[in-house]
């Protein structure tokens, strides 16, 4: 494990992370710009601020970083930047939202058994409790079971495949590279991941011809309002902190933290757009916070 910059660094940037990308949805969700084209250009500002970060920081690329480490680097760049991001929108077109939080309870599960198999991590008892606790609570809080198991169209199978595959595209991505994080600068790796992302993005855009749809965002426009300081906010910021926790927490910890995205997206959309909260919504909240609690504590 990396030393730590103060008492708990992981699960203090495992926790602020998905409050950051809560942030920024909120702000994304007042842009009318395909998601696509805004991917590609939140990846492109927050690559700009972390350039200009490092050279703040006057942190260097490490020539002595082994071959071997940079291919892991851009595979993990290319599976969850490039690859792990298109399954996700794709899905999320394909069966909605509803089916898509569904599939979304996954992430931690499976986020621990990836840090189990590849990285020696044991969870104890308490862990597994907590852990429990924050997953139920959050399936309470966000799956409409109606909405999600009503009769759908031909699509939905794949369309549940592909979220889950950008599940575990993301989960892979990041325990891929946890051993490079623990010995590198963070700026540095994050920046170098998003830039192999980007390009990844950029052969993909090619591939499909979709240039013109893809640089929609990049054209100034009032959603440049929202859109600046949400891809400040939910990938600049949000991608440091979410780096943070896997470099200093326990990659099972971090993930299970990470989870909390939908309990600060539900008070967000309360307090900021003004929407309407379950009673089940708060239960699961309250259930999913208690857990984390007792993640933190074991």
């Amino acid at each position: 494990m990396a030393s730590l910059p103060f008492p708990y660094a992981g699960e203090v940037c495992a926790l602020l992370a998905p409050l950051c990308w809560a942030v920024a949805l909120i702000l994304f969700r007042r842009t009318q710009l395909p998601p696509t084209s805004m991917n590609l250009f939140k990846n492109v500002v927050a690559a700009v601020l972390l350039c200009a970060t490092m050279l703040v920081m006057n942190v260097g690329i490490p020539l002595d970083r082994s071959g071997q480490d940079w291919w892991n680097l851009a595979v993990s760049a290319v599976i969850g930047l490039a690859i792990a991001d298109v399954l996700l929108l794709e899905s999320l077109h394909r069966i909605g939202a509803a089916r898509l939080a569904l599939v979304d309870t996954a992430y931690a599960p499976m986020m621990v058994l990836l840090a189990w198999v590849f990285l020696g991590e044991r969870p104890g008892l308490g862990f597994a409790l907590g852990a429990a606790a924050v997953v139920t609570g959050i399936a309470i809080a966000t799956v409409d079971l109606q909405r999600a198991v009503s009769r759908g169209d031909r699509f939905l199978g794949i369309g549940a495949l592909m979220a889950f595959g950008a599940i575990v595209g993301n989960g892979a991505s990041v325990v891929l590279i946890k051993p490079i994080l623990e010995v590198s600068d963070l700026v540095e790796v994050t920046w170098c991941r998003l830039v192999i992302g980007i390009l990844g993005q950029a052969v993909w855009t090619t591939l499909r011809a979709d240039w013109s749809k893809a640089m929609v965002a990049f054209r100034p426009s009032p959603s440049w309002r929202f859109l600046l300081p949400g891809s400040v906010m939910g990938t600049y910021l949000a991608m440091l902190l979410w780096l943070g926790g896997f470099k200093w927490a326990d990659a099972s910890v971090a993930a299970v933290l990470n989870q909390l995205a939908t309990v600060y997206i539900l008070v967000l959309a309360w307090g900021v757009l003004g929407e309407r909260v379950a009673p089940r919504q708060i239960l699961g909240g309250a259930l999913a916070v208690v857990g984390a609690a007792i993640v933190v504590a074991v």
